[in-house]
């Protein structure tokens, strides 16, 4: 599993650090975690990277996502946010990122998403089972009798909600889907604001490939 050379950019240095002892006990390499944009270039320029954990809410003149766009590379970045940070996360979504963890850290979802990106290091392709797998796209399946995401047969953990609001995608495949419909199936009768639509939205966008699931203006969104 030790396949990936990783490169932290967080400005907090016990944060960084906390992270980085935990992304090794999981057996992969931590190469180093940057403190600040000229410390995460040089170990760009100077180091073989496979992975990025890039913080985007640094303290600096340019955030994460911009200093990202600004190494012109195309190494795969995570980007490390917080649940008010929709609209930076929207911003994120151009630089298609692998995806996305939220502040406080879910240690699942941390092994989850090193492991996607470990599998897509290596190019591990594997035959989708036809019977019981709902090709999505993108190298992504849906298991509709266990309610599981798999990208190349490696899964994708979901929450409650984002599982709801895949499988309300996957049954009206190609069809717009209105944010009405979506928060009445996830919320129910109870009242829910645009923010934490969005958010919703956004999280499940980052677990997929940012293109499968599109915007249709102010209408709702579709698979």
């Amino acid at each position: 599993m030790n396949n990936l050379n990783i490169l932290i950019v967080e400005d907090e240095s016990l944060v960084a650090l906390e992270l980085a002892d935990t992304i090794t006990n999981y057996g992969y390499n931590v190469v180093e975690y940057a403190t600040n944009k000229e410390m995460a270039r040089e170990f760009i320029k100077d180091t073989s990277i496979n992975l990025i954990l890039m913080d985007i809410n640094l303290r600096d003149i340019i955030d994460g996502i911009d200093l990202y766009k600004s190494f012109h590379i195309d190494t795969p970045v995570i980007y490390i946010t917080a649940y008010k940070d929709e609209k930076n996360i929207s911003k994120a979504i151009e630089t298609n990122p692998l995806g996305y963890l939220i502040k406080p850290l879910n240690e699942d979802e941390l092994k989850a998403i090193l492991l996607l990106a470990s599998h897509k290091h290596n190019n591990k392709i594997t035959e989708i089972d036809k019977e019981s797998m709902i090709d999505i796209g993108e190298g992504y399946c849906f298991d509709d009798k266990a309610d599981r995401l798999y990208y190349l047969h490696v899964e994708i953990k979901l929450t409650a909600q984002e599982l709801i609001l895949l499988k309300l995608l996957i049954n009206s495949r190609d069809i717009i889907v209105d944010y009405k419909t979506i928060e009445y199936k996830v919320w129910g009768e109870k009242s829910v604001t645009g923010s934490s639509l969005r958010t919703l939205i956004y999280r499940l966008r980052g677990k997929l490939n940012y293109k499968l699931i599109t915007n249709k203006f102010s209408e709702g969104i579709k698979l």
